[in-house]
């Protein structure tokens, strides 16, 4: 986590738009200022009441959330000690930025330091106030995916952290359970959930969605090896062997075809309920029995215009 110094009030005021609230900032005091927080009352004027209020703002430099995934689709998560909560807290890597630095390379490096692990270009999921009543501090998610490691960890003094890499799909009951409490890691983890489901708001740019959904040229080809190999071996075994082994053969293709054509499966953690993986299952399995006595009739159909020609 990088050492932030106080960031000058107006910085703040170029996010606040039309606010209900002017600031009047010869009312305010600095009651507090160290290397990481300024602890501030600052004066506000009411455009509607004409009333003025003093608040108490926490000056803390802004930070970034790093959602990092491994080639296996494995979350990399920390767990490390935080004193507000007096506990042990299970989150993703991230830390404060230093003035004017981009997320981006911020949460590259963050990753870096704390768990050694790199990987690709990361993107920005969005940016959020970390607690607006009292915070000046924003915070970014970021993605990072085929994250490995390639180093060490390098942490800073006084961090003790403790490297968890958990499968994708077990991040809904790790929130659940309450094995991650942070509120702001559970926003930039269900911000990364969200933005996977396709034709939501939050979804992933194009270019980062996953291609797990295309048949790619290694299967199609294996499909149309199958088809040929069931042609052949219908000219070769007979009738009979025909209606045994054929059938059977073109099941492969037939499954290939419903998973990556007709009725990909969702591949995204928040669609894959055992629920409704159960009758989907089913679905496609009834699926691919239909597509395969389709191919066989359209082998067979191919089979005897071959043989009259």
């Amino acid at each position: 986590m990088s050492a932030s110094t106080e960031p000058e009030p107006p910085q703040r005021d170029r996010f606040q738009g039309k606010a209900s609230w002017v600031r009047e900032p010869e009312g305010d005091t600095t009651l507090e200022s160290n290397w990481l927080i300024t602890l501030r009352r600052e004066r506000y004027r009411s455009r509607k009441s004409g009333k003025a209020h003093d608040f108490y703002v926490v000056h803390l430099a802004d930070a970034v959330n790093v959602i990092a995934l491994t080639p296996e689709n494995r979350l990399i998560l920390v767990e490390q000690f935080r004193a507000g909560s007096a506990n042990d807290s299970l989150e993703p890597p991230g830390g404060l930025l230093d003035p004017g630095e981009d997320p981006l390379e911020a949460g590259a490096r963050e990753l870096l330091e704390e768990t050694g692990y790199a990987g690709d270009e990361p993107i920005i999921l969005g940016t959020v106030w970390a607690c607006p009543s009292l915070l000046t501090s924003r915070i970014t998610t970021i993605l990072i995916r085929n994250a490995k490691l390639i180093r060490e960890p390098n942490w800073d003094e006084g961090e003790e952290l403790r490297l968890k890499i958990v499968p994708a799909r077990e991040v809904p009951s790790l929130i659940r359970n309450g094995k991650i409490g942070h509120a702001l890691a559970i926003q930039g983890l269900l911000w990364w959930l969200v933005s996977e489901l396709p034709g939501t708001p939050l979804e992933l740019p194009k270019g980062f969605q996953s291609k797990d959904r295309q048949i790619g040229l290694g299967r199609l080809m294996v499909a149309i090896a199958l088809i040929g190999l069931a042609f052949g071996l219908m000219r070769t075994i007979g009738e009979t062997g025909t209606l045994l082994i054929i059938p059977v053969l073109l099941l492969v293709p037939a499954y290939l075809l419903v998973d990556r054509v007709v009725d990909p499966m969702p591949k995204t953690v928040l669609t894959r309920s055992m629920a409704r993986w159960g009758r989907r299952s089913l679905i496609r399995a009834l699926a691919t029995l239909a597509l395969a006595q389709l191919l066989w009739l359209s082998v067979m159909v191919m089979a005897r215009m071959a043989f009259l020609i």
